[in-house]
């Protein structure tokens, strides 16, 4: 820290107490001894003396007390004229004390600034690297700031940009991340789509005339049913792939989010046996969860999260709990369940298409990274937030505002 500052102001207010000592200190000191010892104050005490000494040969019985009075204001006197004498001294000693007060309590305040500047700019200083560290990129910066002046102020604004900035960089790398697997599963699905229509239509026509010749329980025909059941699947594939290559723009309209999902857990209460849709309005309730939301594609978010906890339980009865909590600018849908949660080497890669926990051939793994664009497309994110004890999916939409 520069001393230098605090240096030149220490020394100019002692330049200006010393000053204002020599100007004024004397006048000051002077006041009272022109007070102590004015000739009408010394001439007062002297006839008072003299008169003393009268009466104690006026009053011999009353000498004593005379006496002692005389010596008294004799004493006052000699006292006021040694006053008088040394008027300069004391003076000069007068200014000097009070000279030394200003200059301790000048120096006590100079060092109390030097302290709190310091301190202040110790917090520009992160502040400044926190800058420097923001617009080199990284993000989720914190500071630790927690006072509430205008540097603490400035360090929560930096630490909310740099989250945004992070939320955002996550969803622009999952949005391109789904864009080229979205061209990919196009081109797969174009690649695979014509082939396979002319190989079911081929052994379509193979398996009739086979059947024509050999009855229907012949072992040709079995094989021929068994091979179109594969290419069903394989088209069943390829139709997902495709549907997954053309995912729509959302259609957002202003809905109310709690009236929603207290639908949707009535609808689907029995959609899938064992289990129990809850939805928790507490924190919902009188919030103004207002979002411009594409209803039928919000819908296909929940009941994927739903089928996939469905899945997860195995069977064995459990529940799903939705939960709202909305701020200023965002409303957040929390979607829980109590099943086994997903395994640790799954979850970086969540949100990617082809990720499955199933088995080979019961899923293509595509649910989340739908429902991923889904709400990328809206302005919003899905994140996982828990994945132990359960899993917990959070919805992220904007606040619709009047």
């Amino acid at each position: 820290m520069n001393l230098r500052a605090p240096f030149l102001t220490l020394l100019a207010l002692l330049l200006v107490a010393a000053l204002l000592l020599h100007l004024f200190g004397g006048q000051l000191a002077g006041a009272w001894f022109a007070f102590g010892v004015h000739p009408d104050v010394l001439s007062l005490l002297e006839q008072s003396r003299e008169d003393q000494k009268r009466l104690a040969h006026a009053e011999p019985a009353n000498a004593r007390l005379y006496r002692h009075r005389f010596e008294s204001i004799q004493a006052l006197l000699a006292s006021l004229r040694i006053l008088e004498l040394n008027r300069r001294e004391i003076v000069a000693r007068y200014e000097l004390a009070l000279l030394v007060l200003v200059g301790a309590v000048a120096a006590a305040g100079t060092a109390s600034w030097a302290v709190r500047q310091g301190r202040q700019e110790a917090r520009l200083a992160r502040l400044q690297a926190a800058l420097a560290d923001l617009a080199a990129g990284r993000t989720d910066l914190a500071l630790g700031e927690r006072r509430r002046d205008l540097v603490g102020r400035i360090a929560a604004m930096v630490e909310e940009t740099s989250r945004a900035m992070a939320r955002d960089r996550r969803r622009l790398a999952s949005l391109e991340n789904l864009s080229a697997w979205q061209e990919a599963a196009r081109r797969h699905a174009h690649e695979m789509r014509t082939p396979l229509t002319a190989a079911r239509l081929e052994l379509v026509r193979l398996r009739g005339g086979v059947a024509e010749r050999e009855g229907e329980a012949s072992a040709a025909v079995r094989a021929a049913d068994s091979v179109l059941q594969d290419l069903d699947r394989l088209g069943r594939f390829t139709q997902g792939f495709a549907s997954f290559a053309r995912l729509p723009r959302p259609r957002p309209l202003r809905q109310d989010l709690a009236g929603l999902v207290a639908e949707l857990v009535e609808v689907f209460a029995t959609a899938w046996p064992g289990l129990a849709l809850r939805f928790e309005r507490d924190r919902g309730r009188d919030m103004g969860c207002e979002v411009a939301v594409d209803r039928e594609m919000l819908r296909q978010v929940l009941v994927n999260l739903c089928d996939n906890s469905a899945l997860a339980l195995g069977g064995r009865p459990g529940s799903v709990t939705f939960s709202l909590a909305a701020s200023a600018a965002a409303v957040c849908l929390e979607v829980t369940d109590d099943g086994p949660g997903i395994p640790p080497e799954v979850r970086p890669r969540l949100f990617e298409p082809y990720t499955t926990t199933r088995r080979i051939g019961e899923g293509m793994g595509l649910g989340l990274a739908i429902s991923k664009k889904i709400m990328i497309d809206h302005g919003g994110d899905l994140e996982l937030v828990e994945s132990e004890s359960g899993a917990t999916f959070r919805l992220t939409l904007a606040g619709a505002h009047p």
